[in-house]
């Protein structure tokens, strides 16, 4: 049988594709950022010279920007 350049690149792409094999579902995935930033801060503190003023400056700088990225949605009910 002889195959054309494109169904051999198609094929190669399909045995390429790897399904994802971390957490599945919302509070597994959420889980698993904390337990890693958890991870992060502990290593930080010690491995490094850094103090936890400083970390915390970082991590609201991190926050802003994911703020102003879009990354923060809320529906606020305000009662007038």
């Amino acid at each position: 049988m002889n195959y054309s350049g494109l169904y051999i690149i198609i094929k190669c792409m399909d045995d390429d594709f790897e399904e994802p094999s971390g957490p599945k579902d919302y509070d597994e995935q959420t889980d698993a950022f904390r337990f890693d930033l958890d991870d992060l801060v502990e290593r930080y503190l010690h491995e490094f010279d850094i103090n936890t003023i400083t970390m915390i400056g970082a991590l609201q700088e991190k926050i802003q920007e994911l703020v102003n990225d879009g990354g923060f949605e809320a529906d606020l009910d305000i009662d007038e």
